[in-house]
C-alpha cells in the first residue's frame, strides 16, 4: 500500500488560515476608521451660540473600539458617545425631564411635575414645554458613503492573503 504526505499541503492551508486571519482582523480595524471618517465628513457641527454643546462636540465623539474576536471572526465597533447623537439622527420631540443636554426648571417651583425646557440661542433664553428637533442624519449616510472604499479593501488585502503576498 502505498502512503501519501500531505504534511506540506496541510503546513500550507495552516499558513493560508493563519494570512486570512490576520487579514480579517486588519480589515474589520481598518474598515471601522473607513466609516469613522466617512461619518464624521457628514456629522453635523452646528453654530456656535445657537447650541447647547460646543460646536463640533458630537464630531469629536465618534470613537471606534476594537477589533475583538479571534480565529477569523471579529468585530469593531464605531459610533459617537453623546447622549443626544440619535435624537439628531433620528430626530423627534424633547420633552423636560428627558433632555439631558440641556437644563429644565419647574414652573415657578410651586410645580414640580411641569417644567420648561431652558436653552440659550444667540444669547437669548428661551423656555419651552416641547420642542422638535429636524432629524439631521449622519451616521447612514457616512456608512452608506463607506461600502465601496471597504468592498475595495477587502478584495485587495483577501487577494493579497491567498495568493501570500
Amino acid at each position: 500500500m502505498a502512503r501519501i504526505d500531505a504534511s506540506g499541503t496541510i503546513a500550507g492551508l495552516d499558513l493560508l488560515a493563519k494570512r486570512a486571519d490576520a487579514a480579517t482582523r486588519d480589515i474589520v480595524a481598518d474598515a471601522a476608521h473607513i466609516v469613522q471618517a466617512n461619518v464624521m465628513a457628514v456629522t453635523p457641527v452646528g453654530v456656535p451660540g445657537n447650541t447647547t454643546n460646543p460646536p463640533g462636540d458630537l464630531r469629536r465623539s465618534l470613537d471606534v473600539e476594537g477589533p475583538t474576536g479571534s480565529d477569523g471572526t471579529y468585530v469593531a465597533r464605531m459610533g459617537p458617545t453623546k447622549v443626544y447623537s440619535r435624537q439628531r439622527e433620528l430626530g423627534g420631540h424633547i420633552y423636560p425631564g428627558r433632555a439631558r443636554s440641556i437644563g429644565s426648571e419647574g414652573i415657578g417651583g410651586t410645580s414640580p411635575g411641569k417644567q420648561y425646557l431652558v436653552f440659550t440661542k444667540f444669547g437669548v433664553v428661551y423656555k419651552s414645554i416641547h420642542v422638535y428637533q429636524h432629524p439631521r442624519p449622519y451616521m447612514l449616510p457616512g456608512l452608506k458613503a463607506s461600502g465601496p472604499q471597504i468592498d475595495t479593501m477587502i478584495e485587495e488585502r483577501m487577494g493579497a492573503a491567498l495568493v501570500g503576498s
